[in-house]
């Protein structure tokens, strides 16, 4: 039997970073539109295109996830790439009471880690940071930024920075 797929993240909302910095350290750059699924359940379900371009060229990748949380950055997450036919028939099941989030995604290694940086443009402009951990002792360990990340806040844990909360419209 497979363990169960965690993901173990901490999350910082940023000002504005330098964005040539960014952009100089980052290995890939996405395009991403995450749609939520009507789960009626009490994690998050979604569809996620994606258009990343990289040293490979670009590409488009299509995925379905379930996520359920654990504690604060801690979630059980399922993921699945999925074709078009797939990709079309969950859309069928998107949220009425949700908008898509739109964003573009920079990721830079650091160290041993690998920083995603968001820029959400809709539905409203914001700028994350996504740190994935190995084990849930790095929630609390010191964590040494990039200065190119400017002035942040750690959110970790705090359902309003949650896409699927940001998915929400005002």
């Amino acid at each position: 039997m497979d363990p169960t797929p965690y993901e173990i993240e901490r999350k910082f909302l940023l000002e504005a970073p330098d964005l040539a910095a960014l952009d100089g350290a980052a290995t890939s750059r996405s395009e991403i539109e995450q749609i939520y699924l009507d789960d009626r359940g009490a994690g998050a379900e979604r569809v996620r295109r994606r258009v990343r371009l990289d040293a490979a060229g670009p590409r488009t990748e299509l995925t379905h996830t379930r996520k359920v949380a654990v504690s604060a950055g801690v979630a059980e997450e399922y993921e699945v790439d999925v074709d078009e036919t797939t990709y079309a028939d969950l859309l069928a099941r998107a949220d009425p009471a949700r908008v898509p989030v739109l964003k573009t995604r920079w990721v830079v290694p650091h160290g041993d880690l690998v920083l995603e940086v968001d820029r959400i443009r809709e539905p409203r402009e914001l700028w994350l940071l996504e740190v994935e951990l190995a084990d849930p002792g790095g929630l609390h360990a010191r964590l040494d930024l990039p200065t190119w990340v400017g002035p942040h806040v750690e959110v970790t844990g705090d359902g309003r920075y949650a896409n699927r909360s940001l998915a929400l419209p005002d």
